[in-house]
């Protein structure tokens, strides 16, 4: 039964960019967590709740949106990771310096990804054997033998 649904995961993953949805969420958690997350050192609160709070919610809300339509219509996965990527670069500037760095890192991660992922099967890889065999067929070939041109009068 787990090895069924495991299964089945693994097809629903391999059809979707996951990794790329994955890294963006990963990004979107980092964004939107530390305005709203007071560290208490013993007496010491440590808040981080200004302006840059309001704008980290609204960035992370978008970065989790285009997370989650990475999964759900793989076919809009262009404009997701374009739109990620630009979001990753404004989190930069407008909230905490985005995540400590760590929100922006992971969000223009699973935006690049996005963009360059395809769901195209690979080649698979010949063999050494195979390409040589290929290799003398092709020289064993002989040349075509060149055609003439007719020249207009």
């Amino acid at each position: 039964m787990l090895l069924r649904i495991w299964r089945a995961f693994t097809a629903w993953r391999r059809g979707r960019p996951f990794w790329a949805g994955l890294f963006v969420a990963g990004g979107a958690f980092i964004i939107m967590f530390p305005p709203f997350f007071g560290v208490k050192l013993g007496d010491i609160v440590i808040s981080i709740q200004t302006l840059g709070g309001v704008s980290a919610l609204m960035i992370g809300s978008l970065l989790a949106i285009c997370a989650v339509s990475l999964w759900v219509a793989p076919k809009f996965r262009l404009a997701a990771g374009i739109v990620t990527v630009l979001l990753s670069l404004v989190a930069l500037v407008v909230t905490n310096m985005g995540g400590f760095l760590f929100g922006t890192i992971l969000s223009l991660l699973g935006g690049a990804l996005a963009v360059a992922w395809t769901n195209e099967p690979k080649e698979p890889k010949k063999s050494r054997k195979a390409k040589r065999e290929d290799s003398a067929e092709l020289e064993s070939e002989p040349e075509p033998e060149p055609t003439q041109r007719v020249h207009p009068t």
